[in-house]
């Protein structure tokens, strides 16, 4: 099978710029360790993709190599960070994806292009010759057209080739309405009751559930929203450049401070030059850990207490922005398109969970509606099984 690369993943004699313009002639020296498994298994590179730069969004609306494009519709975004892998198998140019994700890079890009995305168990698959922002959260993940072939290239990746038996009428699948089913726009609201509807007639148990702390009740959607952008801060300062020791000269001496200063995309400017003006301290960033511990338990014990298969939620609370937005309406209220694009995935990702998106039935030309899965640190092959059961229920 033929598939592509995020930009900011290596591939030995590639260009690997992570979307900016400090990095336009960063040609690897070796390949990631996640390119080298699956060409191992026999599939075909066939290029680079776009991406939004650094990684550092959600929409891929890039200012230095041009925005990555909506398979579905043009006008609109593709996601982000991961835009140009989910945009290439959307499109039908390749089998499958290469991506990475932060907070939601590979399945907010997912459900926009309709398409599957996987993002595993942080520590899962290999880190090294990635652009790392935040090696605490960030992971390799993959993009295809289905769940079977999103299994067959982590099984590949991981050696684990057996999927555990998961029938629909057996599952029981957490409903996090407070904080996840809050604030979506009318076509994820029908394309979610529909869904729902679909699970429960094939005989699904839907259990409903909060995923809040203990005593002050608070939602991992507000936990993961004062803790993620310090900790990535924190980190990428640190880290991000790490990759460029696999680089000739003289881009393996570049420092972060000098990217900063090349970045072309307004948003992403704004980011880095907050970062760097407006450092993160120690305190802040073990407070940041500490907050990251709270999510886990929080998930730990719903998972448990509710004997649930899986958490579901809409991946994002709408479809794809048009290219250019900075805000999305939903209910008469405007939001900004980043944190509203991550508020579902941030959590998760944050605490390491396998998640991922799987596209829903929508009306005939709509846009892309995503469905958010989301499993137990670890059980990844159980979460690709779950995954592949709601697929055939929903098709």
């Amino acid at each position: 099978m033929k598939f592509a690369v995020k930009s900011n993943i290596l591939v030995a004699g590639e260009i690997a710029n992570a979307g900016t313009p400090a990095l336009a002639d960063a040609r690897a020296l070796r390949s990631a360790s996640v390119v080298s498994r699956v060409e191992a298994a026999g599939h075909e590179f066939a290029g680079m993709v776009g991406m939004h730069e650094l990684a550092l969004g959600t929409t891929s609306n890039n200012a230095a190599f041009g925005p990555v494009r909506n398979p579905v519709d043009p006008a609109h975004v593709a996601g982000g960070s991961s835009g140009g892998s989910a945009a290439a198998v959307g499109s039908g140019e390749v089998d499958f994806a290469l991506g990475s994700d932060t907070g939601g890079s590979m399945r907010i890009p997912a459900a926009y292009c309709g398409v599957v995305g996987m993002r595993p168990t942080t520590g899962r698959y290999p880190g090294d010759g990635m652009y790392l922002l935040s090696p605490t959260r960030d992971t390799a993940g993959v993009f295809a057209k289905d769940v079977a072939t999103v299994a067959l290239v982590d099984g590949q990746m991981t050696g684990e080739t057996e999927l555990p038996a998961a029938p629909i009428a057996t599952l029981r699948l957490g409903i996090p309405e407070r904080g996840f089913f809050e604030n979506l726009a009318p076509e994820v609201v029908i394309a979610m009751i529909k869904t729902l509807d679909a699970l429960s007639d094939a005989g699904a148990t839907l259990v409903d559930v909060e995923l809040v702390t203990l005593g002050d009740n608070t939602s991992i959607v507000d936990l993961a929203a004062g803790a993620g952008f310090p900790l990535v801060a924190y980190e990428a300062v640190r880290h991000f450049t790490e990759a460029l020791a696999d680089m000739p000269d003289p881009m393996s001496g570049l420092s972060f401070e000098y990217i900063a200063s090349k970045v072309a995309s307004p948003d992403v400017k704004a980011a880095v030059e907050h970062m760097l003006t407006h450092p993160v301290t120690d305190e802040q960033y073990r407070e940041a850990l500490i907050t990251r511990e709270r999510i886990r338990d929080v998930y730990r014990r719903v998972l448990t207490e509710n004997q649930l298969d899986a958490l579901i939620y809409p991946t994002v609370g709408f479809a794809a922005p048009l290219i250019g937005a900075d805000t999305v309406s939903v209910g008469g209220v405007d939001y900004p398109v980043f944190p509203a694009s991550i508020r579902n995935t941030d959590p998760g990702s944050l605490a390491g969970q396998p998640s991922m998106s799987i596209p829903v039935p929508v009306p005939v030309g709509a846009l892309p509606v995503g469905l958010g899965i989301e499993c137990a640190v670890g059980d990844d092959r159980r979460m690709l099984a779950i995954a592949a059961a709601i697929e055939k229920a929903l098709n």
